[in-house]
């Protein structure tokens, strides 16, 4: 019979509970295993706290609790040491930081990348803490902008070469004469400075305006194969005149005086950016060199700001450019070796006696002596039982005796081999030793309450403490000269501390000094050996036994000697190389011509003024001009009011017949006419003259040209402020039935801005087709045109147009008229005088 088990009982095979048994025992393994190794981590974060390693006690207590990640302790542990290595992490960020802002180059990128890293660590380990996402960001941006300016490093030279070649491309005008082959000038005869001005006009197509100052003085020249630029200027230098250019064919003419140079020359400001030179320095130099007031040195940027005409600027630019160099630099290589040798000799007998303190006895009853004058036996018996005292209290001592037997021999050596790097001008000190204290007592008055004012009467010694350098000083002033020479100031001062002395009952140390002040000069790379710096000191004593020791001969025996013998000696050696020199260029070394005392200029004695930026010829072409229309083809004509400028004669098939009124009368008063003047051409160009004189030159008769149509602003000169509106009237006369196809005028658009035309009764305006007018005001041009196809007409004389001018940037401007094709009713050409006006805008 078959016995099944009961229902509801558990079977469990012999199998199946011995791998239970081996899982359990697993298990519980592995938890005793982690419990060690989360402990020994834990402890592992305990050490690391301990030494303030918060970023190892981080990585320990993760670690714990990675295994134990229930345990509360753990948890709290991690939170800590988070918080306090972010505060850490924090701290070294921003101070990196900032250094990274103060430093400059590869150190500073170098600086940020670590001040970014500190920061990035801080967020992580403590995300809530805002204030360090801010510093991130902003290290990553100075970052970022580091890179970019790497990108686009220049140095401070390279910047200034940049705005040189800025200010050469923005160069004034410059005058383009028709022609630059050299011609031959001569007036042999007292000539009116004007109608020589007036031949090199016709000669070169320059036309030429003339300050109403500019007087027609007679003058001979004569000069042979000129260039227009050196025939303009040896004429001006002739007549006391100086020139500015308006326009690449247009120049003013004006008397060289200090007032008019002031009203003509424009005044430039420019700041200069020292690598080197002290500002206040320099500034005195360009100050004293070319007498400038307006100089001002800026300490904080090492930069000076000048204000004065485009030549003294120029100047200064030169002065400062031969002055900012760097300073000169040296190493130098100092070799010291100090040798110290003592010799000392102790030999003899010394007698040695002991010295023991008194003690106190009584000789009689009571400590009273006996009397024994009339005393009784019983008197004498107290003294002599007192002398049992005088045994007990009374020692006798045999002296000892030391036979010394000593001699030693010692030395040393101190060597020093440092390298100093000094700038010129600047001192280097070496010391080599120590500093010993030196007691400093001084006698003050005290209040012996402690509080309240000090009473003079009550003193009391203070001792204070000064310290004493001892030891091997050496200074060193380095000069380098341009041959490559080097001059050292040399200060050598060797000490050490000598005996002490006692000085009111304190000891003070004394000390030995010896000092060499030297200057010298080496070549670069060249030794200096100095030595003989020798101290020598001997010491001899001689301790004797009393009596014995003056015996002869055996005397010797009962003598103790000592002999010392101390030797310093001090070798110093200096080798200076140079490596660093100012860059002096052959530049530097040319001479520069700066004109003369009473008018500097960059380009020696010419009559020129140059704005900012010409640094090459002013004749040269060019391709920008400052008035958008070229005014080809004048000639001044004088002793008229204005600057009037006068066509080239027309073509003889267009010679207009001469006007009655134009026959000047005689006049017995003044000189007789100067003979026709023709221009001798041997060149198909018509300004190729080579040869120009008196009777080669070819204009309209003076006399005619003073009764001639007239057409020109009035006044001729106004003022104007920033922002002031005024109108200034075109006037004409004798222009009764003469005609013109157009006007054109041209004005500075910067300093002077046109805003409206009003038509004058001299001028006639058809109400149904009235003339168009064209302002452009980049270009600075106003045409006046006709609208019915007919040419502008002209009746008898007075306000031909009213322009409403408007102030604009501080300056001067010059409103010139171009050069008119006037006609008669015939349709023949007029000459008439035409003058151009001045707008000062200050």
């Amino acid at each position: 019979m078959t016995q099944h088990p009961a229902r509801g009982t558990q079977h469990q095979e012999p199998g199946t509970e011995m791998n239970l048994k081996k899982t359990t025992a697993a298990l519980s393994i592995a938890f005793l295993l982690s419990s060690c190794v989360s402990y020994n981590a834990f402890n592992n974060g305990q050490k690391a706290e301990k030494e303030k390693n918060w970023d190892e006690a981080v990585v320990q207590y993760e670690r714990a609790l990675e295994i134990s990640p229930d345990n509360r302790r753990y948890q709290m542990e991690v939170q800590r040491a988070r918080l306090e290595a972010s505060r850490v992490h924090f701290e070294k960020g921003k101070t990196l930081r900032d250094a990274a802002r103060q430093a400059r180059g590869p150190e500073q990128f170098r600086l940020a990348q670590l001040a970014s890293t500190e920061l990035e660590l801080t967020v992580r380990l403590d995300p809530t803490n805002q204030y360090a996402v801010v510093e991130l960001s902003h290290a990553l941006d100075l970052i970022q902008q580091i890179q970019q300016a790497a990108a686009q490093l220049v140095s401070i030279d390279e910047i200034k070469k940049r705005a040189q070649s800025a200010i050469s491309k923005a160069q004034p005008p410059q005058l383009n004469p028709a022609s630059n082959e050299p011609i031959t000038l001569t007036f042999s005869h007292d000539t009116p400075v004007k109608d020589i001005y007036r031949a090199l006009g016709n000669a070169f197509g320059i036309n030429i305006l003339f300050d109403q100052a500019v007087k027609d003085d007679r003058i001979t020249i004569d000069l042979h194969e000129v260039t227009a630029q050196t025939a303009l200027e040896r004429v001006m230098q002739a007549a006391n005149h100086f020139y500015k250019v308006l326009d690449e064919k247009t120049i003013i003419v004006v008397p060289d005086n200090p007032q008019a140079r002031r009203d003509y020359e424009d005044l430039v400001i420019r700041t200069f950016y020292l690598s080197n030179g002290d500002a206040e320095q320099v500034t005195n130099v360009v100050r004293t060199m070319i007498e400038a007031r307006n100089v001002f040195p800026l300490k904080a940027l090492n930069a000076i700001t000048i204000r004065d005409t485009a030549d003294k600027v120029r100047i200064a630019e030169k002065i400062i450019e031969a002055n900012d160099k760097a300073k000169a630099e040296v190493v130098v290589d100092v070799e010291l070796v100090q040798l110290d040798l003592n010799k000392v000799r102790d030999m003899g007998l010394a007698i040695g006696i002991q010295k023991s303190s008194p003690q106190p006895f009584t000789v009689g009853a009571d400590g009273k002596a006996a009397n024994f004058n009339g005393g009784t036996l019983s008197d004498i018996a107290r003294v002599v039982g007192s002398l049992n005292d005088i045994k007990n209290n009374v020692t006798f001592s045999i002296p000892t005796a030391t036979y010394s037997l000593l001699k030693s021999i010692g030395s040393s050596e101190l060597l020093a081999n440092p390298e100093l790097r000094i700038s010129e001008g600047e001192k280097a000190t070496l010391h080599i030793g120590q500093r010993i204290p030196v007691p400093v007592t001084t006698i003050q008055g005290y209040n012996p309450g402690g509080t309240g004012s000090t009473n003079p009467s009550l003193t009391a010694p203070y001792t204070s403490f000064q310290y004493q350098d001892v030891g091997i000083k050496v200074g060193i002033e380095p000069r380098v000269h341009h041959n490559r020479e080097v001059t050292l100031k040399l200060t050598v001062e060797v000490s050490n501390q000598g005996p002490v002395v006692t000085f009111a009952g304190q000891d003070q140390p004394t000390f030995a000094t010896r000092t060499i002040e030297s200057t010298i000069r080496l070549k670069d790379g060249e030794t200096n050996f100095l030595a003989g710096l020798i101290q020598s000191t001997k010491t001899e004593g001689n301790d004797k036994t009393p009596g014995l020791g003056d015996i002869p001969v055996i005397g010797r025996l009962f003598t103790k000697t000592r002999k010392e013998e101390t030797r310093t000696d001090l070798v110093l050696t200096m080798t200076p190389h140079i490596i660093r020199i100012p860059d002096i260029t052959e530049e530097d070394l040319a001479p520069m011509w700066v004109g003369t005392g009473t008018n500097l200029t960059f380009r020696g004695i010419s009559p020129r003024i140059e704005s900012q930026g010409s640094v090459g010829d002013p004749f040269a072409n060019r391709n920008d001009q400052q008035f958008n229309a070229a005014v080809a083809g004048y000639q001044p004509v004088g002793d008229e009011p204005g600057n009037y400028i006068i066509p080239d004669k027309p073509p003889a098939t267009q010679d207009r017949q001469p006007q009655p009124q134009a026959a000047p009368k005689p006049n017995p008063n003044q000189p007789p006419p100067e003979p026709e003047v023709k221009l001798d051409t041997t060149k198909s160009n018509n300004f190729a003259a080579t040869s120009l004189s008196e009777t080669s030159i070819s204009e309209p008769d003076t006399a005619a040209l003073r009764l001639a149509p007239r057409l020109a602003p009035q006044p001729s000169s106004i003022s104007l402020s920033p922002g002031e509106t005024k109108l200034w009237n075109i006037i004409g006369m004798d222009l009764d039935d003469l005609t013109v196809p157009e006007l054109t005028f041209h004005f500075n658009p910067r300093a002077m801005d046109v805003t409206d035309i009003v038509f004058g009764p001299a001028l006639v305006v058809d109400a149904t087709a009235a003339p168009a007018i064209a302002i452009d005001r980049e270009a600075g041009t106003i045409k006046v045109k006709p609208t019915n196809g007919k040419p502008l007409q002209f009746v008898s004389g007075g306000v031909v147009l009213s322009i409403r001018v408007h102030g604009g940037v501080i300056g001067e401007t010059f409103l010139i008229i171009d050069n008119p094709d006037i006609r008669n009713r015939g349709g023949e050409q007029v000459v008439a005088a035409v003058a151009g006006g001045k707008a000062h805008v200050q």
